[in-house]
């Protein structure tokens, strides 16, 4: 699936997915919501989950199926419904979020992230060690770099391969 992410500077970004099958989704981001979706990226790809927010859209699922009222979802993507990837890769991408936005990396990620998961009675993803992390951290800030370079309207493209 291919990903892009349209840069607005007067109008929203907007993300398209194009699935393999040439059938798109998409949708005008918020502000710097572009950088959370470019974490759900890196977390994805790196950790070779297949099942997480952009596995589903590959899927077939839509952006809106997500924006949806809990009863108006699809059945699969009720929170209770949701692959166990999909639960982790948001906890994951929360605290990426807060690290990169405070700027703190006194934080120890893995420790709070084992807390979070275990009280949210999720497994710690087995891929997932200190130097994955420090190659999602990397990865992300270069995705980001790439992004703020961008002028109104030009393309970051990035491919999405679930196994």
């Amino acid at each position: 699936m291919k990903l892009q992410f349209k840069k607005g500077t007067q109008k929203p970004s907007v993300l398209t997915c194009i699935r393999e099958d040439g059938t798109r989704t998409w949708t005008q981001l918020q502000r710097e919501i572009e950088i959370h979706d470019l974490a759900h990226y890196v977390v994805e790809t790196e950790l070779g989950f297949s099942c997480a927010f952009y596995g589903l859209l590959a899927e077939g699922y839509n952006i809106e199926d997500f924006e949806l009222p809990r009863e108006q979802r699809p059945e699969a993507l009720i929170p209770a419904n949701l692959p166990v990837e999909s639960l982790q890769t948001e906890h994951i991408v929360n605290l990426l979020m807060v690290s990169l936005y405070q700027g703190d990396d006194s934080v120890d990620f893995l420790n709070a992230l084992k807390t979070i998961l275990k009280e949210n009675e999720l497994a710690y993803p087995e891929a997932l060690d200190a130097n994955k992390l420090d190659q999602i951290f990397e990865k992300l800030k270069q995705l980001i770099a790439k992004w703020r370079k961008l002028e109104s309207d030009e393309i970051l493209e990035l491919s999405f391969n679930p196994k």
